[in-house]
C-alpha cells in the first residue's frame, strides 16, 4: 500500500484531497420533536378516511372539548370528536377508527399511541 505524497509543480506544492470526517448517523445529529397539534391534524385526517365518519371536529363544539393530542416523549394520547353515519355499528366503527388512526400516526411520526378516545358526538343521516 503506497502513501499519498505531495507533488511540486513550478514551486507550488499540491497536496492530495483529504477524506472528509465521517458524519454521525442522522438519528444522532439532532432531535426531532413532533408537536401535539401535528399529531392532532394527522389523527383527524386519518379519521376522515373511514367511510362511516361523516365529520371530524378539530376545534370542537361550544359544549364539547375539541379533538386533541398530547405528546410525552415517544408516547401520544389522542382524543377525537366525530360524527358517524346512521345506521352504523358504532363499536365496530370505533374499533376500525382506532386501528386506522393509531397506524397512521405511528407510520407518519414514529410515536406510539398509548390511548385513543373516540367521542361520537353526532349521528348523521337516516
Amino acid at each position: 500500500m503506497s502513501t499519498p505524497t505531495a507533488s511540486t509543480t513550478g514551486g507550488t506544492v499540491t497536496v492530495p484531497a483529504q477524506r472528509p470526517t465521517p458524519q454521525p448517523p442522522p438519528e444522532l445529529r439532532g432531535r426531532t420533536r413532533v408537536e401535539s397539534v401535528v399529531v392532532t391534524k394527522i389523527a383527524c385526517s386519518a379519521a376522515a378516511e373511514i367511510p362511516e365518519i361523516q365529520e371530524v371536529y378539530f376545534a370542537g363544539l361550544p359544549w364539547t372539548r375539541s379533538s386533541g393530542a398530547e405528546v410525552r416523549g415517544d408516547q401520544a394520547t389522542i382524543r377525537l370528536n366525530v360524527s358517524v353515519a346512521y345506521p352504523s355499528r358504532l363499536r365496530a366503527v370505533a374499533a376500525r377508527l382506532r386501528e386506522h388512526v393509531i397506524g397512521r400516526v405511528a407510520e407518519q411520526t414514529g410515536l406510539n399511541v398509548s390511548r385513543l378516545d373516540v367521542n361520537m358526538i353526532d349521528l348523521e343521516g337516516g
